[in-house]
C-alpha cells in the first residue's frame, strides 16, 4: 500500500515537488510533510541508495552490507546551516497539538438501543466468544474470533453498535480478552486481567 522502498527510489532519482510530494511515487500519501527542502536535498546528497530490494540471500546482504561498511566514508562535508533550513512548509506556523485529557462519561449501555454484549474466551479453541442481546435480553447473535480488531469491524459492519462509547468500551475490552489469550492471563469481563490462578 505505501510502498516504502519504491518511495524511497523516487525521492534519490526525482526529488519532491512544491508540495513536497515525492515525485514518482506509487504509494499512499508519499509526502514529506514538516521537512525543509534544505533538508530533503541534504539527505539526497549525504545518503547514498543502495538497492538490494531483490536481495533474498542473508549471505549476499551480509557481504554487501560489510563492503559498505569498509569503506567508512568521512563525515558529510557540509553540513546544513541554519540559514538553509527555514521553517517547514506550512506557512511558517509550528507544528502543535492541543492537548485533551483523557476520561468522560459513557452512557450506560442498557441505553444502546442495539443491545449489549457478553464477552468470554473459549479456551479449547482460542477463540474470543462474543453474545449480544437484545435490550429486553433476548440472545441475538455469537461471534467467534481471535482478534480484537477484526471482531470490532465485524460489529460494526453488522451494524450492531450504535454509540461511539460503546465501540470505545468493546473495543477494550475485545483486546484485553485478545492479549489475555495470547498470554495464557485470566479475563472476566469489566475486571482488569490477571494470571491463572492468581
Amino acid at each position: 500500500m505505501f510502498h516504502p522502498g519504491q518511495a524511497l527510489q523516487s525521492l534519490f532519482a526525482n526529488g519532491v515537488d512544491a508540495e513536497h510530494r515525492i515525485i514518482g511515487a506509487v504509494g499512499h500519501l508519499p509526502v514529506l510533510q514538516n521537512i525543509s527542502a534544505a533538508r530533503i536535498a541534504a539527505f539526497r546528497q549525504q545518503v547514498e541508495l543502495v538497492d538490494a530490494t531483490s536481495q533474498t540471500d542473508p549471505a549476499v546482504i551480509a557481504a554487501q552490507v560489510a563492503a559498505l561498511l569498509a569503506r567508512n566514508p568521512r563525515p558529510f562535508a557540509a553540513p546544513l546551516a541554519a540559514a538553509e533550513d527555514p521553517a517547514p512548509a506550512n506557512n511558517g506556523a509550528a507544528v502543535r497539538f492541543v492537548p485533551i485529557r483523557p476520561g468522560g462519561q459513557r452512557a450506560p449501555l442498557v441505553y444502546d438501543p442495539k443491545g449489549f454484549f457478553v464477552m468470554t474466551l473459549d479456551r479449547a479453541t482460542r477463540q474470543i466468544v462474543l453474545r449480544h442481546y437484545l435490550p429486553d435480553n433476548t440472545p441475538a447473535h455469537e461471534m467467534r474470533g481471535h482478534t480484537a480488531e477484526a471482531m470490532v469491524l465485524g460489529l460494526l459492519r453488522e451494524d450492531l453498535v450504535s454509540q461511539m462509547s460503546h465501540a470505545g468500551y468493546l473495543g477494550g475490552e475485545l483486546a484485553k480478552a485478545e492479549a489475555a489469550l495470547r498470554l495464557g492471563l485470566e479475563y472476566e469481563q469489566d475486571q482488569p486481567l490477571r494470571r491463572a490462578g492468581g
